[in-house]
């Protein structure tokens, strides 16, 4: 028995470092890789949705590219909203340390309108990658913000102004950590699918381009980002 110690540790060695260097770096994710990436400290809890999605996965995938990410947990729920998806954390967590806040993501999972076309739900899964990126880019700013920080991003939320300025931010970061290849599928997805020939109500088309069209970065800034950052070339994505 004790001749097989050293094959055990080799082997447990061996694992480590081949989860250690798992790859995160694709241009395309798909099927085949998010099984690797789970869940093992159980702090994404998925209160209602379709198991189908595998968001367990995805998050865990997208979270590998912001290894400084604190927090009790996320809690991810869907609700009929206009809003295709918003990211809070709960009122207690404003008056506690990184480590022990909790966040709440809200997905649509029904706006009765064109954007249905582009909730969670019915993107593909490489604009999925995208779109949790960005929610989780949100957390990574909240993360190292205190009380007034917060106090500051809900008075912001006033203002469309400075929501732009907020989600343009969100995006730039989840570029800069390199999660650009999948906000590029999301923006080229959102461009192709919510076009002005594809809305049948006029009301609806109005609301968005006064709430959502000018908000998110355009497919030729996010390339020209992904362009100049050095994660980019530092890193050979698959």
């Amino acid at each position: 028995m004790k001749n097989l110690y050293p094959l055990i540790i080799f082997l447990s060695l061996l694992s480590s470092t081949t989860c250690f260097s798992q790859n995160i770096y694709f241009k395309n994710v798909n099927d085949s890789i998010l099984p690797q990436f789970k869940d093992t400290s159980n702090k994404i809890i998925i209160v209602n949705g379709d198991s189908a999605l595998n968001l367990k996965n995805k998050f865990s995938y997208a979270l590998r590219f912001y290894p400084n990410m604190e927090f009790q947990s996320i809690k991810i729920k869907f609700r009929r909203s206009q809003k295709t998806v918003k990211i809070k954390p709960s009122f207690a967590s404003i008056f506690k340390a990184p480590k022990q806040r909790t966040y709440k993501i809200y997905y649509s999972n029904l706006t009765k309108s064109t954007l249905d076309s582009v909730l969670l739900k019915n993107l593909s899964l490489n604009s999925q990658i995208g779109l949790i990126g960005i929610q989780l880019s949100r957390m990574e700013d909240f993360r190292t913000g205190g009380f007034f920080d917060f106090v500051g991003w809900y008075f912001k939320q006033l203002s469309g102004k400075a929501k732009n300025k907020i989600n343009y931010d969100d995006e730039l970061r989840a570029i800069e950590a390199g999660l650009g290849h999948q906000l590029l599928w999301f923006s080229k997805e959102n461009e192709e699918k919510l076009k002005i020939e594809k809305w049948t109500n006029v009301k609806g088309y109005s609301n968005y381009i006064r709430h959502n069209k000018n908000r998110s970065m355009s497919p030729e800034i996010i390339s020209n980002f992904v362009n100049d950052q050095p994660i980019y070339n530092a890193q050979q994505y698959k």
